[in-house]
């Protein structure tokens, strides 16, 4: 490396835009210039890092975003505090020849004449033959990114034929340990105009295709957890020369210090037709670099495309499983709170108002069961001894007894009351659509709560610890203790296996809360109101019903979540 170059990559570094990228071959090339998009701390504002070789993006910050509350809460910000979105070892937007007419250049190597304009960046670049290349970028603020426009002139020419490109997406810089707990959400993305969605995640050291028509696409692009840049064709003409919608991974990078995960990257194919001798032919798209927000994509009708990114991540498994519906209860959620912060102003009251809706909805019900299953309960209890007696009759005859009891339940009407673990069935998609939901709520990202919790979409960190797990999250630990208290003041059974499996499920809260230790606080909150719920509902069923009969136990329905 020149001592040029490190005095450069020095001075960015001590202004705060320290940008990371590497050339393909591993050798940092310098930052040409950088420039600004819009006032700093504006919606939609920006700030880019350009070279002129491959007249490429190397890196792009958001400047109405912090990558901490507490750079965001500073009084003056430097460019180092706003945060890093595209960070790209390959150079974001460079094109490379494929097959097909060669351009005399290399685009993808050459030093391309940067031309100023007013309302972006300009770069061209002739391969002295005749034919011209022209990549403009043109800034819009209000879609919180660009419009990008591709021209290829014939200046005399007599190539003729398709000039196939590919152009080179963004890659996101997606900080090691601030993916979503359960999961990466990180993918690449498409979507055609009839609304097929194909999406892949991340996987060194495979290639892979998006597998939908690019020549009906809506937009393509690359995902992290609460961001994402897109690609859009703004006509018919720029939709058509889309040819492929390839899909690598590439390593994380990023500093010893800010590691960064892997991400995926979308390769886009552009087949451009060589016009005649003095024409030329020009391809428009839109670029977004901004958050994944059912709210900030319904404020631009040109946004709205986008809101399939959001269906992704909200049918995406939780852990491992498919739920039912679960794409459609989260979205519910997520606009039901989303009401309920208009509302009240705080995202935490917000998740505890939907919490006592949901839970006081269930009582009647909830009440009700209990209701059968301790009379199913104290029925047993009596019926007990007889059933004993059943037992001993045909203890060396396991068919008989089976036989005898079949014909002593229907005597009796021994049969449990249909629905008993009802209630917990239907919160249990309320929890996990919220749990779903919050993976991706970027309205949480840096929403404070009170006191301590200033970010409902990480954990609580009360305070930083110097050992593991490194920080004391109490959220979870409250849980624990108001399921324990919950657990504990409930009767054993008297049965020898159910007063077994009742201690057994005791336990259980550890496990949980191991999983979900470090998980955004949001659900935590809801996790910690609806056991208080069920603490106030247990003690008002309590005082109308009486105490739970010992020998009755095994029928009490457990704490719901």
């Amino acid at each position: 490396m020149s001592i040029v170059t490190r005095l450069s990559l020095v001075l960015l570094a001590l202004f705060g835009v320290a940008p990371l990228a590497r050339a393909q071959n591993g050798a940092q090339e310098p930052v040409s210039f950088e420039q600004q998009f819009g006032e700093p701390g504006t919606n939609g504002s920006l700030r880019a890092g350009f070279s002129r070789r491959g007249a490429a993006l190397k890196w792009l910050q958001l400047t109405d975003h912090y990558p901490t509350v507490a750079q965001r809460d500073q009084q003056e910000h430097k460019s180092g505090d706003y945060l890093l979105l595209v960070d790209d070892p390959t150079h974001a937007l460079r094109l490379t020849q494929r097959s097909g007419a060669t351009f005399a250049v290399d685009p993808s190597t050459a030093d391309w004449t940067r031309e100023p304009i007013a309302d972006g960046v300009k770069f061209v670049l002739a391969d002295g033959k005749g034919l011209v290349l022209e990549k403009v970028l043109h800034y819009q603020q209000e879609l919180r990114g660009f419009t990008l426009e591709l021209t290829l002139r014939n200046q005399g020419s007599d190539l003729r034929g398709n000039l196939e490109l590919s152009l080179n997406g963004p890659t996101l810089f997606s900080p090691a340990g601030h993916s979503s707990t359960f999961l990466d959400v990180s993918a690449a993305i498409a979507t055609s105009q009839d609304g097929t969605v194909a999406s892949v995640k991340p996987k060194p050291g495979e290639a892979q295709v998006l597998e939908i028509d690019p020549r009906t696409m809506s937009f393509a692009g690359s995902t992290n957890r609460f961001f994402a840049a897109f690609l859009s064709p703004l006509d018919d003409t720029s939709r058509s020369a889309l040819t492929r919608l390839d899909v690598d991974t590439l390593a994380g990078g990023g500093s010893a210090e800010h590691p960064a995960a892997p991400t995926a990257r979308v390769l886009y194919g552009l087949s451009i037709a060589i016009p005649d001798a003095g024409q030329a032919v020009t391809l428009r798209y839109g670029l977004y670099f901004g958050p994944k927000s059912y709210r900030i994509f319904d404020a631009q009708p040109e946004l709205q495309r986008y809101a399939p990114v959001l269906d992704v991540d909200l049918t995406a498994p939780c852990c491992l499983i498919e739920v039912p519906l679960g794409k459609q209860i989260a979205w519910l959620l997520l606009k039901v709170l989303g009401f309920f912060h208009d509302l009240l102003g705080n995202w935490g009251f917000a998740v505890i108002l939907l919490t006592i809706v949901v839970r006081s909805s269930l009582f009647p019900i909830n009440f009700h069961m209990q209701k059968s299953m301790r009379k199913f309960g104290a029925k047993m209890a009596k019926l007990k001894p007889k059933m004993e007696e059943l037992k001993k009759k045909h203890a060396d005859d396991p068919k008989a007894y089976q036989q005898a009891m079949l014909q002593f339940n229907r005597e009796h009407g021994v049969m449990p009351p249909l629905g008993g673990c009802l209630p917990m069935f239907l919160t249990m998609p309320i929890y996990i659509g919220l749990f779903t939901a919050l993976r991706t709520a970027y309205d949480l990202r840096q929403q404070p709560f009170l006191g301590w919790i200033d970010d409902l979409s990480t954990s609580d960190a009360l305070v930083a610890l110097p050992f593991w797990p490194g920080v004391l999250n109490l959220l979870p630990l409250l849980w624990i203790a108001l399921f324990m208290f919950m657990t504990l003041r409930q009767p054993l059974p008297t049965d020898p296996q159910q007063r077994q499996m009742q201690q057994m499920m005791r336990f259980m809260p550890l496990i949980f809360a191991v999983m979900l230790y470090n998980y955004a606080s949001a659900l935590l909150l809801y996790m910690v109101t609806s056991m208080t719920w069920s603490l106030i509902e247990s003690t008002i069923v309590k005082k109308i019903l009486g105490p739970v009969d010992p020998s009755a136990a095994g029928m009490a329905p457990a704490p719901m979540m």
